[in-house]
């Protein structure tokens, strides 16, 4: 499909619960008509889970399935996936501690982190993060580090978004995976199906991403409709997306902080985590400095940036 449009996602996300559930079938049945291997990418959290029923339930194929363990998931999501079979554990070869020592921390956004570290080591055409210009043709770019955003380019601590490309993506880089992500979720997510719309196609590998066009919603009422069955750790009305545990993307905007459950419920991680370390800071230093006030501490649960400004 050539020439997407926003208002095009927009007619598609709007589509009933029941339009949706057909086109994810033509969009996976499509891909897996069209690559080698395909399998499904099972992180373990709600969407993902709904896929998995998809596949399995509905269209009724055992396609093999991937996890990624990367040392900051959930003790309860790893439980979880481990009931499924077929499902493959894959750890990545680079840990995280190591990640953070070499890379930095995530802090802000999994963008304003990309900007920040290129910005840092002088990468090419990052000089339009600051001004909005590409450098290249003269023309606006609407990826700009906002000016609040900007002391962490001279921060003592890097920041940056590698530790989603080498935890996550590179031990999967040669799969043809079908995925549970939303282009609701991110600007990134909506861009890339702007381009490729659910289904692209690489000589090296390639993705489906059946969900694109769906909304939380249509997950929540798919999980209510078909009784499916989401890891326990969801039963915390606290939680309502997993992933990493530590991830900082965010966490400064967070009315709760994610970092309460964690100390509540895994305080030896909780210590490790917070005093891992980039050039002699650690992480839980740069996340203050970021504005991320930590429990029992002084201002607890008031942010500093705001949510209006992000």
């Amino acid at each position: 499909m050539q020439g997407r449009t926003i208002n095009e996602l927009r007619r598609l996300q709007s589509l009933s619960l029941n339009q949706k559930i057909d086109h994810a079938v033509e969009t996976i049945e499509k891909f897996c008509n069209e690559v080698e291997n395909p399998v499904i990418s099972f992180s373990g959290g709600k969407d993902s889970t709904v896929l998995m029923h998809l596949v399995r339930n509905i269209m009724r194929t055992d396609l093999p399935a991937v996890f990624i363990n990367t040392g900051n998931e959930y003790p309860e999501i790893v439980r979880f996936v481990r009931e499924f079979d077929n499902v493959q554990i894959i750890r990545p070869k680079m840990k995280l501690k190591k990640n953070i020592e070499r890379y930095g921390f995530p802090l802000i956004s999994k963008e304003y982190s990309k900007m920040v570290f290129e910005l840092r080591h002088g990468a090419k055409r990052s000089g339009r993060y600051l001004t909005g210009i590409q450098l290249s043709d003269g023309k606006k770019t609407s990826f700009i580090l906002p000016e609040k955003y900007r002391f962490l380019v001279n921060e003592k601590f890097s920041c940056s978004e590698k530790c989603c490309n080498f935890l996550k993506k590179t031990p999967t880089a040669k799969l043809n995976s079908i995925t549970g992500m939303m282009a609701e979720e991110s600007i990134i997510r909506q861009s890339a199906w702007l381009r490729t719309g659910c289904n692209s196609f690489g000589k090296r590998h390639s993705k489906s991403k059946p969900f694109s066009v769906w909304t939380n919603r249509d997950i929540q009422s798919y999980i209510s409709r078909f009784n499916v069955r989401i890891c326990d750790l969801y039963k915390d009305p606290r939680i309502h997306r997993t992933g990493c545990m530590f991830c900082g993307f965010g966490a400064h905007l967070e009315t709760f902080s994610r970092y309460e459950l964690l100390k509540e419920r895994y305080p030896k991680l909780y210590d490790y985590f917070l005093n891992l370390e980039n050039n002699e800071v650690t992480y839980k230093e740069a996340l203050k400095r970021c504005g991320v006030i930590l429990p029992g501490e002084r201002g607890y649960q008031t942010n500093f940036f705001g949510k209006q400004d992000f």
